[in-house]
């Protein structure tokens, strides 16, 4: 039997009050008592983590990366480019070089919205086993996209499409997600409209019909997958909500009227703030070009207002960054910096990332410290709930368990050509 402590700081856990003292335990990967520590007994044999001046929260969970990204911000490839000419090992190791990064920044769990052939699935497989020291990994293997959609797009003319690249017509659809669920998906993504970093659509056309999306949800739902919707148009989200999704990804036109039918609906929003923000503030050193920077400065500010929107009327908003090629893996916790900056209080912007994300995923012993629940624990210098860019301080983060597992670590990949990762202490 294996018995971690972590002692001595604020423990947070959503909708919960404050221990200003307390005490987690961690019996053989998951959560056996929480509580104040002059209460709560102390197991023979644990090993203690002093966690003394540290707030105490669950593992973070990001909903919406792109592991097999260019994980080496010194090359400036653009999306598209790396898809088609990264080879399937490239693609791999820069996805356990992302998902390392995404570890050492407190995110125990990721949401890998994937690339064909870059061994996610593998990844996934090899940290369950306790073989690498990665986030616990839900990954869809492959969008779902039509011919000359937002996914198509990302890919230079030239290449040679290859089977499940596309998926047409309600019988292809459901072949896709059919053969998706035959390799291991985990959940599946369906691109609802055009996007900002692909070439030649735009954000606000729609991307196949409601018939093709409903074919998608009810292929999925049948074998108990859910479908997050990339959506930035009103009418590829309007037709997303008629199909019944679980999740928007990115919601940048959304509408008041369709903030309601998602409050109803339990419909989740994933916001992806932070790719905007990344875009605009680097430019060309993203890896963006000239038109992907344009409609990131004339998207941004309608994302962000939305988002406020969504917030007020109710709706419940998981944490997600679009982490991979544009923005960095590693820096995160920007996204729950951008929820703070737009009106969030710190454990509002806390609880996206961790137990409405949970939630999302279907895992209600994920993102939370309470007994029953994945041992995932993250101790953080100083008072996170007053300060939410102490995550991205250099050397901010004390301590990181995955699974009771202390991996604080377990990151080979320096920050030192990377100080964005960081944040600016």
């Amino acid at each position: 039997m294996t018995i971690t402590a972590v002692v001595g700081g604020r423990v947070w856990t959503p909708g919960a009050d404050v221990i200003p003292d307390g005490v987690v335990i961690v019996t053989d990967g998951t959560i056996s008592a929480v509580g104040a520590r002059d209460t709560t007994p102390m197991p023979e044999g644990a090993t203690l983590v002093d966690a003394t001046g540290t707030t105490v929260v669950p593992g973070l969970i990001d909903m919406h990366v792109h592991l097999s990204g260019n994980s080496d911000r010194r090359i400036r490839d653009t999306g598209g480019d790396y898809l088609a000419n990264a080879t399937i090992a490239t693609k791999t190791l820069d996805a356990f070089r992302n998902a390392q990064r995404g570890l050492m920044a407190g995110f125990t769990t990721l949401r890998s919205i994937s690339t064909q052939d870059g061994g996610q699935l593998e990844l996934r497989d090899f940290a369950a086993r306790g073989l690498l020291m990665i986030p616990r990994l839900f990954v869809a293997p492959w969008w779902l996209t039509m011919t000359g959609g937002h996914g198509d797009l990302f890919y230079p003319t030239w290449y040679q499409r290859r089977q499940w690249d596309t998926a047409d017509g309600v019988d292809g659809v459901r072949l896709a997600v059919r053969k998706q669920l035959s390799i291991g998906a985990d959940f599946i993504k369906v691109m609802a409209s055009g996007g900002t970093l692909s070439h030649g659509d735009k954000p606000t056309w729609p991307n196949y019909t409601t018939a093709e999306i409903e074919a998608a949800v009810d292929e999925a739902h049948t074998y108990d997958l859910k479908v997050a919707a990339h959506a930035h148009s009103i009418e590829g989200i309007e037709r997303s909500l008629d199909a019944g999704v679980d999740s928007i990804e990115h919601g940048t036109y959304m509408t008041d009227e369709q903030h309601v039918r998602m409050v109803e609906t339990g419909t989740f929003l994933v916001p992806t703030l932070s790719i905007s923000d990344w875009v605009v503030s680097q430019g060309a050193n993203s890896g963006a070009t000239p038109e992907h920077v344009e409609r990131a400065h004339a998207m941004r500010e309608n994302r962000r207002a939305a988002f406020v929107r969504a917030h007020e009327a109710g709706v419940r908003i998981a944490m997600g960054t679009d982490g991979g090629s544009y923005a960095p893996l590693g820096a995160n916790a920007r996204e729950l910096e951008l929820y703070v900056e737009l009106g969030l209080t710190p454990a509002e912007a806390l609880t996206t990332a961790t137990a409405t994300a949970a939630d999302l995923l279907g895992r209600s012993d994920l993102g939370r410290l309470e007994p029953g629940a994945v041992g995932d624990v993250v101790c953080v210098e100083g008072d996170l709930l007053a300060d939410i860019s102490l995550l991205r301080v250099r050397g901010g983060i004390r301590t990181i368990l995955k699974d009771g597992r202390d991996v604080t670590n377990a990151g080979l990949v320096s920050t030192e050509l990377f100080p964005e990762l960081a944040g600016s202490a």
